[in-house]
């Protein structure tokens, strides 16, 4: 027949510490990833915005008139 064993303090303290550093060190690896993740986002977003301005910009042509105050008879 088995014994019980009595869990003790010092016991469930290793434990829940083994298991607090092992979630911190999964938790730092997925930051990283996340980090990196929006920085690129973000980059690609920039150069798409920009890209496509410039290219409607180029497409409806810049005629600029300039109106002083006066009308001419």
């Amino acid at each position: 027949m088995e014994t019980k064993q009595r869990v003790t303090r010092e016991d469930l303290e290793l434990k829940l510490t083994a298991f607090q550093d092992d979630l911190k060190s999964i938790a730092s690896d997925k930051s990283e990833k996340i980090k990196a993740a929006i920085v690129a986002g973000a980059s690609i977003a920039l150069l798409l915005a920009f890209w496509l301005g410039r290219r409607s910009g180029k497409k409806r042509g810049g005629i600029v008139e300039i109106f002083s105050g006066k009308r001419r008879r």
